[in-house]
């Protein structure tokens, strides 16, 4: 039988990313053995239904947490990807003897935390409340009840997810690495878009359910103030009727791994920055002999900040924020992974240190100082974990679950000490192919393609953000079209520069939310000299942005913020307040140059950069068909590096001859803002004081 992807196998060992801590001595003493290790009782026992229960006492806190994992095969979803995440999700919509808001009023009424997956249910309350807890936990697993309603509501929100990722660099790339080493047919590499999620019906999700939410492939959990007789008991009688099923077995075919080093690039034309990933396949199963070793390794190559990569390619180069390593087991296939975010000046020089540094791990055997600090942190870690009584059912279950020998984690910290610089050496030899690897980059193609050529002998391969494999070419400068020809399209797609001007004042009320809380964003624009952006939560103001001539201020009540703009914040607040910024340039000094097309949601659009006079540039991008803009990226510095925003333009409406785009999203990081505009009000007469700092 073929197990699943090894995300969450072995929690808190064989693969975790260990950071290396700083040699404490000069001469250190000589190692002493490796202390004796008491993992805890538990008490495992199997239903009549075939589900598998580890109970662990723990009776310092009167509370108890239950977590049930069902262990199936991977699945191929093919043209419905996305409907195992949806039918996991569809799990805590409501059963058919509670609504969703009664079944939420009744978890929320106890303080428990109850939530569902496609492969099990983690739940926690106070032990006087158990029963109700499981009671809850039994209905939402054996009746449930899916309704179009729900699964309308889940798809808009995988949709906007999807949205999301498609302009998040490192997102991108992890899509595309698993592409790439598994193939788009193999559940590990195949992707969810828009239109597999359309696809997903209510007899997906039920034939899901019905399929793999059987007891028999189940492993739960049951920690904390409880007695293992009476959770038999409580057990027995609240999953008698949870019958068990034959559960189908796959097996999949895999994509031959390259022969030679290819490189593979996403191209993002407004990118500042590359995201780099080198990896590859790994023949390294869950508990193999060579999993503590491999941890090891890559805790000295790339686990934390005192790692190799970390010091090479930032303390010693300055590529990049922070650049890190990981190894991954599985019984299928797992993989290798190195990476990085790096300036686009700098790509070609980040993947040759990379290389480097994978290649002398190979070569050359690791220092005994390294060796011993990396083994001092696991077995810290390996301590840390058994504080935790949870820790106790993890190990059991993993031990069942993967065949592991009964005293694999008895022995764990044995196993660490006897790990050798001769190990290290071979399990890098053996995991990590330098010669034979993809090295991915999600960046401008124009600016990094020609620093990857030397690293690939053959043909680099393009690839989309939605994963298709795509030709270089198309995206070029049209002939004979200009940066102010396509921004004089725009200005005459949205009503031209007479009806822009018979608009004297206007005032944009939008509504928004963040993290559930309700927005309220007020823009007031007079003439081109004069605007009021302001924003608020809950009635209470969060920021205040005026403009008044050649002055500005700021005010962030809740960040202590009130200052006078700089002449430079003067420009980039004006253009970020102003309706129409474009009118802006020429007497702000900002230069446009058409870069090329990319297609934004399917449309064609042209590229434009536009670069202000500190240098801070955006690419804007409009509608062939249209002229309309479509989209804004900006690349903005942050302590954590380069932030990429994106702002998306839609649902335009004319008011008074000119036509407003209604809806605008921004995405930065893992946040998206949607703002609708609720009203817009022309030639009201403002009056000056309106603007008044």
């Amino acid at each position: 039988m073929i197990k699943k992807l090894y995300s969450t196998a072995l929690l808190a060992l064989a693969l975790v990313y260990i950071t290396p801590a700083q040699a404490q001595q000069t001469t250190p003493p000589p190692p002493g053995p490796a202390p004796q290790i008491e993992l805890g009782e538990y008490e495992h026992f199997t239903l009549k239904n075939g589900l598998k229960v580890y109970v662990v006492e723990n009776h310092k806190l009167p509370v108890v947490s239950m977590s049930l994992v069902l262990d199936r095969d991977p699945i191929l979803e093919g043209d419905k990807a996305g409907y195992v995440q949806a039918a996991g999700q569809m799990m805590r919509t409501g059963t058919t003897t509670r609504t969703k808001d009664q079944f939420d009023e009744q978890v929320d009424f106890i303080g428990a935390d109850l939530g569902f997956s496609s492969t099990g249910f983690s739940a926690s309350s106070l032990k006087k409340h158990l029963p109700t807890l499981v009671d809850l936990t039994t209905d939402a697993l054996l009746h449930p009840k899916f309704t179009q309603e729900e699964l309308d509501k889940i798809k808009k929100q995988m949709k906007a997810s999807l949205a999301q990722s498609k302009d998040d660099p490192d997102a991108i790339a992890s899509r595309t690495r698993n592409l790439v080493l598994y193939g788009k047919d193999h559940p590990y590499g195949e992707l969810m878009t828009e239109e597999t999620v359309d696809n997903i019906t209510l007899q997906d999700i039920q034939k899901y359910y019905d399929t793999y939410f059987k007891p028999n492939i189940g492993y739960l959990a049951v920690v904390g103030d409880v007695k293992p007789k009476e959770v038999r008991k409580l057990l027995k009688k609240s999953f008698r009727k949870w019958e068990k099923g034959e559960v189908p077995e796959k097996e999949y075919d895999l994509p031959a791994q390259p022969e030679q080093t290819q490189v593979v690039i996403v191209d993002r034309p407004s990118a500042v920055q590359s995201s780099l990933v080198l990896t590859n396949s790994a023949d390294l199963e869950p508990g193999a002999p060579d999993a503590v070793a491999a941890s090891l390794m890559n805790s000295i190559l790339g686990g934390g900040m005192d790692s190799r990569l970390f010091q090479n390619l930032r303390e010693t180069h300055g590529y990049t924020y922070g650049a890190y390593s990981s190894i991954n087991s599985d019984e299928i296939l797992g993989r290798f992974n190195a990476g990085a975010n790096v300036r686009n000046a700098v790509t070609d020089s980040a993947v040759t240190e990379f290389i480097d540094e994978l290649s002398r791990i190979r070569d050359e055997r690791v220092s005994a100082e390294e060796l011993r600090d990396a083994k001092a942190y696991v077995m810290g870690s390996f301590g840390r974990g058994l504080e935790n009584p949870a820790t106790v059912a993890v190990y059991a279950i993993n031990t069942a679950r993967y065949g592991l020998p009964e005293d694999y984690y008895a022995n764990y910290l044995k196993k660490v000490e006897a790990v050798t610089a001769e190990d290290v050496q071979r399990v890098a030899q053996k995991y990590i192919h330098p010669d034979k690897m993809y090295i991915l980059a999600v960046g401008s193609a124009s600016e990094i393609a020609g620093k990857l050529k030397p690293f690939d002998k053959d043909t680099i391969t393009y690839y989309n953000a939605t994963g298709e494999k795509v030709a270089r070419v198309a995206m070029g400068v049209p002939a004979g079209v200009t940066a102010e020809q396509v921004i004089a399209d725009y200005i005459k797609a949205i009503g031209g520069q007479e009806a822009i001007g018979n608009l004297k004042d206007i005032t944009v009320t939008s509504k928004a939310s963040v993290q559930g809380m309700p927005l309220t964003l007020v823009q007031r624009q007079k003439g081109n000299d004069k605007f009021v952006t302001q924003i608020m939560m809950n009635d209470n103001p969060v920021q205040r942005v005026v403009i008044n001539g050649d002055k500005g201020r700021m005010e962030a009540p809740m960040q202590g913020v009130n200052k006078e703009l700089t002449k430079e914040e003067l420009v980039t607040q004006m253009l970020e307040v102003s309706q129409f910024p474009v009118l802006q340039y020429k007497k702000l000094g900002v230069e446009t140059k058409l870069t090329g097309m990319e297609k934004v949601d399917g449309k064609e659009a042209y590229a434009v950069e536009v670069t202000l006079p500190n240098g801070q540039k955006s690419t804007h991008y409009f509608d062939k068909a249209t002229g309309l803009r479509l989209k804004q990226v900006n690349n903005l510095e942050s302590p954590q590096g380069i932030i990429t925003q994106t702002k998306t333009y839609s649902d335009y409406k004319e008011v008074n001859g000119v036509k407003f785009p209604y809806v605008v999203e921004t995405v930065v990081g893992p946040q998206t803002i949607r703002a609708e505009v609720q009203q817009i009000e022309v030639n009201k007469n403002l009056p000056d004081d309106t603007f008044k700092m």
